[in-house]
């Protein structure tokens, strides 16, 4: 009998994941209002990373936002190199980006996440440094509860002004179930192990 609930339990937890377990992670977007000082690009595989750089291009170039903010890059990574190799067109002025390069220190208990939550304290960083009071923080669908996790206790007295947009990392005109493209099932899987840890870490 115990093992036929706990089968249960497993089959219904599996159907959870395959029906709701992408979009769990995506409910979390909340478009600004109105335009803000930055959009800011969280870090991620290249083709989300490129997708993720031209929706903050449109951004700028539309008015939503004033500057492009990337948190922590390599030291070697300049603004033409992201040009050159995500062929953003038309390109944007060197100008109009901020490009973070340090670390913060890592605060709180535990063992340092890094990641998501470093990027976060290093935005907050950079928009005290500049004088930036509001930014829209644009990443990938699946990453973007988490995002909103490090950045709400990165920021725990709200300080600034966040929003969140997500953006998309399938083919619109793919009509597969979300499972069965094997590396965003594998990306959302991970997700939850970085999400848990975040829940746990992120102070």
């Amino acid at each position: 009998m115990a093992g036929r609930i706990a089968i249960g339990i497993a089959a219904a937890c599996v159907l959870l994941f395959l029906g709701y377990g992408h979009d769990f992670l995506a409910a979390t977007p909340d478009p600004p209002a109105g335009p803000v000082e930055a959009a800011v690009v969280l870090a991620g595989p290249p083709a989300e990373d490129r997708e993720r750089l031209r929706a903050a291009v449109k951004c700028v170039q539309s008015g939503q936002a004033r500057l492009i903010l990337l948190p922590l890059r390599h030291r070697a990574l300049g603004w033409e190199w992201f040009l050159r190799t995500y062929r953003l067109d038309p390109p944007l002025p060197e100008e109009r980006v901020i490009i973070g390069r340090e670390v913060p220190a890592a605060a709180g208990w535990g063992p340092d996440p890094g990641g998501t939550f470093a990027e976060a304290r290093a935005t907050l960083e950079l928009m005290r440094r500049h004088g930036l009071r509001s930014a829209v923080v644009l990443s990938s669908s699946y990453h973007m509860r988490r995002a909103r996790l490090a950045f709400r206790r990165a920021d725990p007295r709200a300080e600034f002004a966040f929003a969140f947009r997500s953006v998309a990392t399938r083919d619109p005109h793919d009509s597969r179930p979300w499972w069965r493209d094997s590396e965003l099932f594998a990306r959302v899987a991970a997700e939850y192990v970085k999400l848990a840890g975040g829940l746990l870490f992120y102070r």
